[in-house]
């Protein structure tokens, strides 16, 4: 009688899952009905490959000189360098205070000593360069910002000294750090170098001279080649991010977003049901630009909670469609949070332009407790797609050359390093991205300028704006 009635139930009790689950299944609408946008449903973008995991890999350093007793070397994106920064960023920061090294100092750094150089293109402030290391702790730094981390030592027992320099405040903190099997980095590093280089100070012929270092607490050095370096022009074909796909990834009910056309080429999208969240988008440069202001922040949040969170919010929707790294930051704490600008890296060289699609060559993001602004091109370029042309970059005394022909003063040089530049491409079929190899001229005011290989090969050419900057 007891297993008779304990069927009874089991039965009854399956029976009312059935007509619940149906109830359910009829009463709920679906998500076409709903509008929300489930994140099975988000549409990716990017390459699984391009998505980062970790703070380190985004705020890595564009480039890594490895210097060894007065030789020269440039380490720049690819498989080396992304597991020299995995080693690099384990280290821990101990003791950093400000320090003023002599001309002799600097001559013994760059002559004598073997370490890594890692260089970042733009400022950095201080507590942003900090999130590349695990510790991620506050120093307590009194310099704003830095642009050159120097590691150097004989790392024994792993420790090694570390000077953390900023050009533009002319500053450096030193202090020590353990790495994890140093030795073994240096062998990395140095077989993943690329061609000699040579070091630039105060003029137009190669080395240092204790003289060039006095005057400057901290000197610009600048490193080119002796020869002209084989880089290859690359050219791909365009693609397009839909609108529709951005809006399914950048509102929670994209069935509810109105468009609205402003004037010309210009619209702007707005969530009916929800406020706070905007999105612009120009369709002649294809440049889009969202904001969210639903959420105001409550408290100050650090750069690793900013990154972190920038992070999230790219891989949920596969949102990097190429190796980006961080290029630039403007810090606006009164406001909450900062801007950072990533810029896109190709076959480890920095892409600038082009501009018909301004954008298509950063990516700019603002967190602070989610993602308040996110600006991008909607268009992009499939890694499928390359075509190779040989070509190659000027020399070292070619730039200088073009450079002083420019009437420009190679004293106010702060940074040189290859790069590309894009310009586009129509056929009758089809849109492409060309990608010329430049080196990417520097001065300390902060204007820019490209010079390429002429067509004659044998010197370089001016291709940035006209006039020239300088």
């Amino acid at each position: 009688m007891k297993e008779h009635l304990k069927s009874l139930t089991i039965v009854f009790l399956v029976a009312a899952s059935v007509v619940q689950t149906g109830m359910l299944w009829y009463s709920s609408p679906s998500y076409q009905d709903s509008g929300a946008t489930d994140f099975e449903n988000i549409p990716p973008i990017g390459h699984d490959d391009f998505q980062k995991e970790d703070i380190h890999q985004l705020a890595a350093p564009p480039e890594i000189l490895f210097h060894e007793e007065g030789n020269h070397r440039r380490i720049l994106p690819g498989k080396e360098h992304r597991v020299l920064v995995d080693q690099l960023h384990h280290a821990r920061l101990d003791k950093p205070r400000e320090i003023e090294p002599s001309p002799a100092q600097w001559k013994a750094l760059m002559e004598e000593e073997n370490g890594l150089e890692l260089r970042f293109h733009r400022n950095l402030p201080a507590d942003v360069a900090q999130t590349f290391f695990r510790s991620g702790e506050e120093n307590g730094f009194e310099t704003e910002d830095f642009n050159r981390i120097w590691i150097f030592g004989e790392g024994e027992n792993n420790r090694v000294t570390v000077w953390m320099i900023s050009d533009q405040t002319q500053t450096v903190v030193q202090a020590t750090a353990l790495i994890q099997n140093y030795d073994k980095v240096m062998d990395l590093a140095g077989r993943a170098g690329g061609e000699p280089l040579l070091p630039y100070v105060k003029g137009d012929k190669p080395g240092l001279k204790e003289e060039d270092l006095e005057g400057d607490r901290v000197p610009h050095v600048f490193y080119l080649p002796e020869t002209n370096p084989a880089v290859p022009r690359l050219t791909y074909e365009l693609e397009e991010i839909k609108m529709d796909s951005m809006k399914m990834i950048l509102f929670r009910n994209p069935n509810s977003v109105e468009e609205i056309r402003l004037s010309g080429d210009n619209y702007v999208y707005t969530d009916t049901l929800e406020n706070g969240r905007t999105l612009q988008y120009n369709e002649k440069h294809k440049k889009m630009m969202y904001y969210n202001s639903a959420s105001p922040p409550e408290k100050e949040s650090t750069p690793e909670e900013e990154l972190n969170t920038i992070i999230s919010f790219m891989n949920r929707h596969n949102g990097w469609t190429g190796n980006y790294l961080l290029d630039g930051v403007e810090t606006d704490r009164g406001n909450g949070g900062s801007d950072y600008d990533f810029r896109l890296h190709v076959k480890g060289l920095p892409v600038y332009g082009p501009e018909q699609y301004p954008g298509l060559d950063t990516i700019s993001l603002t967190a602070h407790q989610g993602v308040t602004k996110y600006g991008r091109s909607l268009v992009y370029f499939s890694f499928r797609s390359d075509t190779k042309e040989a070509d190659r970059l000027p020399s070292g005394k070619q730039v200088l050359d073009a450079v002083n022909e420019l009437g420009a003063d190679l004293t106010k040089i702060r940074q040189i390093y290859p790069g590309y530049q894009a310009r586009t491409e129509k056929t009758a079929k089809k849109k492409s991205l060309v990608l010329k190899p430049v080196w990417v001229v520097v001065f300390q005011d902060g204007k820019q300028g490209y010079l390429a290989t002429s067509e004659s090969g044998r010197d370089a050419r001016w291709t940035g704006a006209e006039p020239n900057p300088f």
